[in-house]
């Protein structure tokens, strides 16, 4: 069970000095702590995962900005908030950042960054805490 600070946390923020890598992996869908990604898993999202692990561990400022300019643009905690899904608002920022990338010069909207979202992230997958917790 989460204390109430690491629940806020995992919903509002992305840096929380005192959580393990063992910890922010729990919040992953595809990323495991290899150091490469197995066969048979998206390697993007592996990617992504694993870049918000150790970006959070190196308490690199990015994952917050994207929190930050998601926030302020579409307000992403409301629009995908973490009891929907249980997924960090720092991986959906990042993911946000990512898909702005891959899409070019057309314009991510909230709403097709969610369809987005939901076909090529969440899809039929639960994060590595969800599967704990169903056991």
């Amino acid at each position: 069970m989460l204390s109430k600070i690491h629940d806020f946390w995992l919903k509002n923020c992305i840096f929380a000095a005192d959580m393990t890598r063992e910890e922010l992996i729990l919040d992953c869908r595809y990323y495991n702590g290899e150091e490469t990604y197995p066969e048979g898993v998206d390697s993007l999202m592996w990617g992504y995962e694993e870049a918000w692990v150790r970006m959070v561990l190196e308490n690199d400022p990015t994952p917050q900005k994207c929190i930050d300019y998601y926030t302020k643009r579409y307000d992403l905690p409301t629009i995908l908030p973490y009891e929907k899904d249980g997924t960090p608002l720092g991986i959906k920022a990042i993911l946000w950042n990512r898909c702005d990338h891959w899409s070019g010069y057309e314009a991510v909207t909230a709403e097709s960054f969610i369809r987005w979202y939901q076909a090529h992230y969440v899809k039929d997958t639960k994060t590595h805490r969800q599967l704990l917790n169903d056991q």
